[in-house]
């Protein structure tokens, strides 16, 4: 097995820099795009806590409308009995009592947020080494402009 060593950028040639530089920008583009479904899921975990500590105080028969779809609702009433369903993913649906969902929901608040931070420090890093890059090519572009007017 060889080991592949980095190779400094000062030796590689415009065209390889500029090669470089478009899929790094296209990496950071798609790890943004995951950052932003990651800002998703923690305002939907949020938004389930603040849904599961309202239920601990409704009434029994309370008057709801239940969504039926993202614009559609129908009446309904309230049967507390301090349960819920939750969506564990892949189809996977748990019955749970309202304490064990709203520890189910800041488990996943942790685990989206620490995956969130790593991917943050991860673009950080990516975003550095593109600024390297694209000093790299202006160093580049100066020096041929220097030759080309030396030649004239």
């Amino acid at each position: 097995m060889t080991d592949q060593k980095p190779i400094p950028l000062d030796k590689l040639n415009p065209q390889q820099l500029t090669e470089v530089k478009r899929s790094l920008e296209e990496e950071i583009q798609v790890l943004n795009q995951s950052l932003n479904q990651f800002k998703v899921a923690i305002s939907k975990y949020e938004e389930s806590k603040q849904i599961i500590k309202t239920l601990e105080n409704a009434q029994q028969d309370q008057e709801l409308l239940v969504p039926i779809s993202s614009s559609l609702y129908v009446p309904g009433s309230l049967q507390n009995d301090g349960k819920v369903i939750i969506d564990y993913g892949t189809g996977y649906y748990v019955e749970r009592n309202l304490v064990q969902a709203h520890q189910f929901c800041n488990r996943k608040l942790e685990m989206i947020r620490d995956s969130q931070e790593k991917l943050t420090t991860l673009i950080s890093q990516k975003a550095n080494f593109l600024d390297k890059i694209n000093f790299e090519i202006q160093k580049k572009y100066a020096l041929y402009q220097q030759e080309m007017q030396k030649k004239q």
